[in-house]
């Protein structure tokens, strides 16, 4: 399709993956990717291998299926094309932690539009993680979260006066992924904390800043 390279790209960028688009960047043999044809389009779904424990994959990258739909389901607007891609952030010794993006396209925009939800699963038992299992946030923590910095998709800060005048009035998002080092990511959509160029932003809470907030709100 026409767009098909430019809309390749602009999800590249955004999700800060090399315009090649190929499988994400892995330390390890247990994520691989999966064409799947949405469309017209070509779309990578992550699958995750679990050693010796087929049973467990087989639970986690059904809801990594199931996450995508979801996702797909609640575009409450019409596009053109649809992508899928993903980025794998963090895999440790007891979970793996991932990006997903649905990018989609409609005939005369712009540009297109990713959306992107964290998905954190257990390798023990295949169950996906919810943020308190890893940060307790209490109503009154805000200030101290958007005071730290906040990161573009490609991973650089954005200065302070690059960020929407009023983006610490966004809701704290508890949509997050594993950072590693024992940091916690919170995931804003573009347009949320900063411009469109910026692709997906987030707010990492360092391990100091965890260890307080779960000692505050137990």
């Amino acid at each position: 399709m026409k767009h098909s390279f430019v809309a390749m790209a602009l999800m590249a960028a955004a999700i800060g993956m090399s315009s090649a688009f190929v499988a994400c960047p892995t330390a390890s043999a247990s994520i691989s990717s999966e064409a799947v044809k949405t469309g017209g389009q070509d779309s990578l779904y992550p699958v995750v291998h679990i050693k010796d424990d087929a049973a467990v994959a087989a639970k986690i990258n059904a809801d990594i299926r199931s996450q995508i739909e979801d996702m797909k389901a609640a575009l409450n607007y019409q596009y053109d094309e649809l992508q899928v891609s993903y980025k794998l952030k963090y895999e440790g010794q007891s979970y793996v932690s991932l990006v997903l993006c649905v990018w989609t396209y409609t005939h005369g925009a712009a540009h297109g539009m990713p959306h992107y939800r964290g998905v954190t699963y257990s390798k023990d038992d295949g169950e996906r993680a919810s943020i308190r299992d890893f940060v307790r946030i209490g109503s009154d923590d805000a200030w101290r979260i958007y005071n730290l910095p906040v990161f573009s998709g490609s991973g650089k800060e954005i200065p302070k006066y690059q960020l929407f005048r009023d983006y610490a009035s966004e809701p704290l998002s508890g949509n997050f992924y594993l950072a590693g080092h024992g940091q916690v990511a919170l995931i804003y959509q573009p347009y949320q904390l900063a411009a469109f160029v910026y692709g997906m932003t987030s707010i990492i809470l360092p391990e100091g800043l965890v260890e307080e907030l779960n000692e505050k709100n137990p």
